[in-house]
């Protein structure tokens, strides 16, 4: 297998971490684009930009994280997506952060 391709196309990881009070949206994204798959981290605990979450009475709250493997064009499709999401947060005046994509290169698959 070369480098960055999958069942004959050009993919990348996309590593989706946010707020938990997201989740319904971003399921929304992932169904709306289609993505066929994706593993799921639950329960993720973080210091970052959007502030602190650690599940306890003093830092309250949680992210998760999602990974998906996308062909290159589907994962730009879902990034623009969730950059508009990201917009209509900020024009509705609630706070954009808590949700960040980090596109990573796929070098194989055993």
């Amino acid at each position: 297998m070369r480098a960055g391709i999958l069942h004959g196309c050009l993919v990348k990881l996309i590593l989706i971490i946010y707020d938990f009070v997201y989740d319904e949206a971003i399921r929304e994204l992932l169904a709306r684009i289609e993505v066929p798959g994706f593993t799921e981290i639950p329960l993720a605990f973080g210091t970052g930009e959007s502030g602190k979450r650690h599940g306890s009475h003093v830092w309250p709250g949680h992210n998760r994280m999602i990974f998906t493997i996308l062909p290159t064009d589907q994962a730009e499709r879902f990034l623009q997506a969730l950059k508009a999401f990201k917009a209509s947060l900020a024009e509705r005046r609630q706070r954009p952060g808590g949700i960040k994509a980090f596109v990573l290169r796929v070098e194989g698959e055993v």
